[in-house]
């Protein structure tokens, strides 16, 4: 069985590093920003909204420990992991830095580890 808290630490893990990879990459257009200025970037600029999904599913982890849930839809987990590009914008982007990235693919490799606990 999957441990929800577990699954939960190692997801948010993924989306630091993915954030983190982000950041870089759109700091090599834009310039340096400042934490401030890259965290209203982060909320307001349609170009992170394709990190949604993930966001979405750390939330429903949070949501399923607030009402005592131990059940985790892995499944639903690994379908959105599963970098394809015929899935969707966020498979999509997250394969191109899953290749990029080795602290996405590390923190990928953590998740599925986890998703096996």
């Amino acid at each position: 069985m999957v441990s929800p808290d577990l699954l939960r630490h190692r997801l948010l893990d993924l989306h630091k590093a993915l954030i983190d990879a982000e950041r870089r990459e759109h700091e090599k257009t834009l310039g340096r920003l400042s934490g401030g200025e890259f965290l209203e970037a982060l909320i307001k600029d349609p170009v992170f909204a394709w990190l949604a999904p993930l966001t979405g599913a750390i939330a429903r982890l949070d949501e399923l420990a607030d009402e005592g849930e131990a059940q985790v839809d892995a499944r639903a987990i690994r379908e959105l992991l599963a970098p394809t590009a015929s899935t969707g914008e966020f498979q999509r982007r997250y394969g191109d830095f899953l290749q990029r990235s080795p602290e996405v693919l590390v923190a990928h490799g953590a998740v599925l580890r986890a998703l096996k606990a």
